[in-house]
């Protein structure tokens, strides 16, 4: 795949086929409108296009700060390489939002891209204050020679598949609900870092993720698979501030790896979301807390078993 950033002094010689998102977490939805610009890439002898942009739109225009991203920039990138698609554009947000939605799609999209097809979505919206739509689209399409072909919905369970839901659904720790959005596991990777070992003087060694804001799913008490070093380990993980014995300021994922005791400092891990037990809590004492603990374990060593087959958080 290769990558623009930006696209002054860029401008495609191929006819192409467009899509154009934030693509957060790269869901089932976006997938199908990848597959098929690679299709209709194919068919006009050209490459597939996919515009992004270097920040969020809701971040830039209602200063939502508080926005919680699926996955990190850097990830979403790696799935898009990871399906084929030939080029990926990286646009500033903060120069594209000031344009016109028409100066966008003739100036931009036509001009420097060369389109000659675009997919989106029914509700797919651009431009300045968010003017340009589908719509608008149809009505350039003949005068500028592209097509517009208008993808359905994908639904899950009832619901339409989106970044907005899945942020939604991670927070309230339904992981099979985002898994299913998603099109595959969800996982974050993180590097092992020392703490104060409170939970080894406790009898329960973990290894502790300081885990960015973008990639947070609900706190509390989850059934982990844990991938280190080629093997695939069973585990609990506590996400949170850890209250009744540390009082952490800043979230961590501790993470209780079965039947494993080798030092990581340093080294990275992979883990997979199976399932949240409960909520976090406070307990009245370090007893009470390891009694907590002790069912946890008991329940996901029951239900998971202590060791999870190779591969399964690929």
């Amino acid at each position: 795949m290769k990558i623009l950033k930006g696209i002054k002094g860029n401008k495609l010689r191929s006819k192409s086929a467009v899509i154009v998102g934030v693509f957060d977490g790269v869901h089932t939805g976006h997938l199908a409108l990848i597959n098929l610009a690679k299709r209709k890439a194919a068919k006009i002898g050209g490459k597939s296009v996919l515009v992004t942009f270097s920040g969020h739109p809701d971040r830039y225009f209602s200063k939502n700060t508080e926005l919680k991203l699926i996955k990190k920039h850097s990830h979403n990138l790696e799935i898009i390489k990871r399906h084929g698609i030939d080029v990926c554009v990286i646009l500033d947000i903060s120069k594209v939002s000031t344009m016109k939605a028409e100066d966008f799609v003739k100036k931009i999209l036509v001009e420097k891209l060369n389109m000659k097809s675009i997919i989106a979505g029914s509700d797919f919206v651009f431009g300045r204050g968010g003017l340009g739509g589908v719509k608008l689209l149809k009505s350039m399409s003949k005068e500028l020679g592209f097509n517009v072909t208008v993808v359905a919905d994908k639904k899950v369970q009832g619901y339409k598949v989106s970044s907005t839901i899945i942020r939604k659904k991670l927070a309230q720790g339904d992981i099979k609900l985002v898994n299913k959005m998603l099109g595959r596991p969800y996982t974050i990777e993180g590097e092992v870092i020392e703490g104060r070992h409170i939970g080894r003087d406790i009898g329960f060694p973990t290894a502790n993720i300081r885990i960015k804001y973008e990639e947070i799913p609900a706190s509390g008490v989850w059934a982990v698979a844990v991938e280190y070093n080629g093997k695939v380990y069973t585990g609990a993980a506590n996400i949170g501030f850890a209250p009744t014995l540390k009082g952490e300021k800043d979230a961590l994922i501790e993470i209780f790896i079965f039947n494993f005791d080798s030092v990581i400092y340093g080294k990275k891990l992979k883990v997979r979301f199976l399932e949240r037990l409960r909520g976090e809590k406070k307990f009245k004492d370090k007893d009470a807390l390891i009694a907590g603990i002790n069912r946890d374990i008991s329940y996901i060593k029951k239900k998971y078993g202590i060791k999870i087959r190779k591969g399964a958080t690929k």
